[in-house]
């Protein structure tokens, strides 16, 4: 008996370290293929947050280099900054106009082109055209559409005898104005993805639900947008953080005006990093805005989490 067990106990060594082995192949391979981003995410986003939070903490210009340590100073400058809580209120208003309007257009053309014809597939190219478009093009393109005497726009509104209107010179229509051309540019990359999401959902739930006397208004309210809600969470959040980083429509089209109506954060934090050249300043600003969209992040990730966990 003792030399079956003998006998046995290196066939089974030999087994583990076999199966050893093949994970730790396995765990490698993987690793070296996210390697790449592991590496572009440590130079061109941990790096770069460290360098930005150290020099919140210095009197730093781009010219001059770094000066003399002045602790949290730039903080306690930037809580007293009327133009800083202007700027985010602005970012903040942009976002809530932009976001919810976007996702919601978005929700409609999917839920519309999601079917499998050529024209459809015409209609769903034709919608996503304008997100791989220079963003500085269409930026000047739609610049002239709004221009009050010689754009489109207004030449189409004195056609049907409406007055012609002043958008981007106008410190109530130059936000509105800025938010429908970013809808218009971007609203093709949601709609890939909720295209997508709508795609993975089985249909067996959706004839369930017919087979229980549902319509098409209760199918989606009750079991479509419940299986989407993950996908939505992650369209929302990450355009939530692009929103947030608006700057160069505000740059090619208003320059943060008129009256600082359009002043987003980013274009304020630019003022100061590279026309006032006080880059310690600008990236106390930074910091501070990175912490905002952490939070509010989180927030909404929580928020879509509670509701899919049933």
């Amino acid at each position: 008996m003792s030399d079956m067990v003998v006998a046995t106990r290196p066939a089974r060594e030999g087994l583990w370290q076999r199966i050893w082995r093949r994970r730790t192949r396995n765990y490698v391979i993987a690793f070296l293929f996210v390697l790449p981003a592991l590496i572009n995410f440590t130079i061109f986003r941990y790096l770069p947050i460290l360098t930005t939070l150290r020099a919140s903490l210095w009197q730093y210009s781009l010219l001059g280099g770094y000066g003399d340590f002045i602790g949290l100073q730039h903080y306690r400058f930037m809580l007293e900054d009327p133009i800083f809580w202007k700027s985010l209120r602005v970012t903040a208003a942009f976002v809530l106009l932009k976001v919810p309007l976007q996702v919601a257009f978005s929700l409609v053309l999917a839920v519309f082109l999601r079917q499998e014809r050529w024209i459809l597939g015409v209609v769903r190219s034709a919608i996503f055209t304008p997100v791989v478009t220079s963003m500085i093009v269409v930026s000047v393109l739609w610049s002239m559409m709004y221009h009050s005497q010689l754009g489109l726009i207004n030449s189409l509104f004195s056609i049907v005898g409406i007055p012609r209107q002043a958008f981007l010179s106008n410190a109530n229509r130059a936000l509105p104005a800025v938010t429908v051309m970013m809808i218009w540019k971007e609203v093709g990359f949601s709609l890939i993805l909720l295209l997508a999401g709508l795609k993975g959902i089985p249909e067996v739930y959706s004839e369930a639900a017919i087979v229980d006397g549902a319509n098409r208004l209760q199918i989606f309210w009750h079991v479509t947008l419940p299986l989407l809600r993950r996908v939505l969470m992650f369209v929302v959040v990450t355009q939530t953080i692009f929103s947030s980083q608006v700057f160069v429509p505000v740059y090619a089209m208003t320059r943060g005006g008129p009256l600082n109506a359009t002043k987003v954060i980013v274009y304020y934090i630019y003022q100061y990093g590279f026309l006032f050249q006080d880059m310690g300043y600008a990236s106390a600003m930074s910091i501070a805005t990175l912490v905002i969209l952490l939070v509010v992040s989180g927030i909404q990730m929580r928020a879509f989490r509670s509701e899919v966990e049933y």
